[in-house]
């Protein structure tokens, strides 16, 4: 072979090399996996909720068909732990984004760090107000208590009740669905004749209910997203004879508190977010064998959420903001449509109490 043929033959296979090579690596980094991270309680006494919401972004996930790869922390509903999942999925596992946390008071604490590293994080069903002003990458699929208070406090008060009792739990989601229940009672002509709140995962509420009992009220609410302290409230309630109609927040109306109240329960009133559409309850059930627990629903949205924005070029986190920030579609919760903070509306269903198992009410 000739000298000159055998520079050619070298500088051909060179270029070929070179030409694969850059071909290959952009088509690897348009397939590469986007990770995306979810934080929630998976132990303790809030794990229910974490391990429904678990299997709304797991079967979100299955049915997208995105290459979204989901590394999961249990962050236990505490603001501590909820600051060292972030810390965490942030800096190591280089997460764009973010479906969780679960109670506002651990989604509050992790906020600022997903601002300051623009990572976009999305809660299914933290509704405390203060979430409206979290930031820019802070946005949830589940209604703010700003909505469901002011909707419980006329649904009480439409039921004829005048004098009503709260027992809430002391963190950032009783404390502000307690505010605003308060104030749209009041301004709907009723009076708020005894306030107390409890520790999250108390379970002797004797103290605060006997308070209450003492006020005589038509009607109580309970507050809470703590199962073995909703069962306790039941039960003790019922041990102390106390007589009032009993409501509670979304947070109540899961398999453990209408199980574990062991009937103490019987015809506790709940408001509630939306529990997804038929549609979502047979394919659940086909994966699960069973209904969407709590948030499922709004869990499955999130995902969906981010998974839309993916498929539209998202990668980074600031990208898929951006993306968020402009897609409206019919979730398992209904329609998601973010508005300028972040937040979603919301339709409030009403459900019963009746032989250990939530009804819906007519």
């Amino acid at each position: 072979m000739k000298r000159s043929q055998f520079f050619l033959s070298v500088l051909f296979v060179f270029v070929s090399f070179v030409f694969f090579t850059f071909s290959f690596s952009k088509l690897n980094a348009y397939e590469k996996v986007v990770k995306i991270g979810f934080m929630a309680p998976l132990t303790g006494g809030a794990a229910s909720y974490g391990l429904s919401i678990k299997n709304g972004v797991d079967l979100a996930n299955k049915e997208t068909g995105k290459k979204l790869q989901i590394v999961y922390e249990d962050s236990k509903c505490s603001g501590k732990d909820a600051v060292n999942a972030i810390n965490k999925l942030v800096s190591i596992d280089k997460v764009s984004a973010i479906v969780g946390e679960v109670c506002s008071g651990a989604t509050l604490a992790a906020a600022p760090i997903a601002e300051r590293n623009k990572v976009v994080m999305i809660s299914s069903s933290s509704t405390s107000p203060k979430i409206t002003n979290a930031g820019v990458y802070i946005f949830r699929t589940v209604p703010s208590d700003a909505l469901q208070g002011d909707f419980g406090a006329k649904y009480v008060f439409s039921k004829g009740h005048r004098k009503l009792a709260i027992l809430f739990s002391n963190e950032e989601y009783g404390m502000g669905f307690a505010k605003v229940l308060t104030k749209s009672f009041a301004n709907a002509g009723g009076k708020i004749v005894a306030k107390e709140k409890f520790k999250r995962d108390s379970t002797d509420l004797r103290t605060q209910l006997t308070k209450i009992k003492s006020s005589s009220p038509d009607s109580i609410y309970i507050i809470s997203n703590s199962p073995p302290s909703a069962v306790a409230a039941l039960k003790q309630i019922k041990e102390l004879g106390i007589k009032s109609a009993l409501f509670g927040s979304e947070g109540l109306k899961s398999d453990a508190v209408s199980k574990g109240s062991a009937g103490s329960g019987e015809g506790l009133v709940v408001t509630s977010v939306s529990s997804g559409t038929t549609l979502f309850a047979e394919r659940h059930k086909k994966a699960y064998g069973k209904s969407p627990g709590p948030f499922a629903a709004q869990a499955y949205d999130a995902l969906k959420a981010i998974s839309i924005a993916v498929s539209k070029g998202a990668r980074s986190g600031s990208e898929i903001q951006a993306k968020l920030s402009g897609i409206s579609f019919d979730g398992a919760s209904g329609r998601i449509k973010f508005d300028s903070n972040g937040d979603v509306s919301g339709n409030y269903d009403i459900f019963v109490l009746k032989g250990g198992v939530f009804l819906p009410s007519n």
